[in-house]
């Protein structure tokens, strides 16, 4: 029988997805995409979760789309941009979508090259951790002719700047993860050999954190990017208030007259 595509474990409130084709440097392909969106199916529903980490396999994060699958499109060129086209709405974007939506926090382990889509998927998750080994680069121009997609389109330019992503793009020069840091396209990077030590420490910190709160921090920032101040005030004036219903807020008004940590249950 053969392996699955995605790894998951889910120990204490945190789940870990591995992408596990190691021999193609986990390239997303179709069997992948179709475990990855189960996998993200799951954990969606599971009351218990607090933090999900997103990681891969072997000596690569991920490669991008599984290009081999993409050449076996065949037929008229009318008929392959319509299969093409439903393969990333069916297949790909839900997957960046489901990320984006997850109610938890969510980590990116970036274990080695996170290429094409791989910068995508990444940069989907809350936090990026990377082991110093690890490179991001757009290839999707140079060497393939198409625009970055699975949101590396959104993230680029927003954490590079319009003329650091417009060159990454069109050239697609790797970056370290030393340089990623310092661009501002990721949070950490750290020596290979803590790269799972110091991922747990941010899972563990996180899942005892307000974990309710991560994913209204996600969209308030996330809009802040196109929207106003005023709209920005207005949004800020939908999310507090459930925030300020919590039980999580209450524990942290005791914790702090009380001159103690909190003990945040995402509730």
């Amino acid at each position: 029988m053969n392996e699955s595509r995605v790894l998951l474990e889910i120990e204490d409130g945190v789940a870990t997805l591995t992408l596990n084709a190691p021999e193609k440097l986990n390239a997303l392909g179709t069997r992948m995409l179709a475990e990855l969106n189960s996998a993200l199916d799951r954990i969606r529903v599971d009351s218990e979760l607090r933090v999900a980490v997103l990681t891969g396999a072997g000596r690569g994060f991920c490669s991008g789309a599984d290009l081999s699958e993409g050449a076996a499109v065949s037929g008229p060129r009318e008929a392959r941009v319509e299969a093409l086209r439903r393969k990333m709405e069916e297949e790909f974007n839900p997957a960046i979508k489901k990320i984006l939506d997850l109610d938890v926090p969510t980590v990116a382990a970036v274990n080695g090259i996170a290429a094409g889509g791989g910068y995508g998927v990444a940069l989907a998750c809350d936090l990026v951790i990377a082991a110093e080994s690890a490179e991001f680069v757009l290839v999707f121009t140079p060497q393939l002719g198409v625009i970055p997609d699975l949101g590396a389109s959104w993230h680029a330019p927003r954490a590079l700047g319009r003329a650091k992503a417009m060159a990454a793009a069109f050239f697609g020069d790797r970056m370290s993860a030393t340089e990623a840091v310092d661009a501002g396209l990721i949070w950490k990077c750290v020596p290979d050999a803590e790269l799972e030590s110091e991922v747990d420490a941010v899972a563990r910190r996180l899942r005892s954190g307000p974990t309710l709160a991560y994913p209204a921090v996600r969209r308030a920032f996330d809009a802040a990017t196109t929207q106003t101040l005023h709209e920005q005030l207005d949004l800020e004036a939908r999310e507090q208030p459930a925030l300020l219903g919590t039980d999580d807020f209450r524990e942290g008004v005791r914790a702090f007259s009380e001159k103690r940590a909190p003990k945040f249950e995402g509730k």
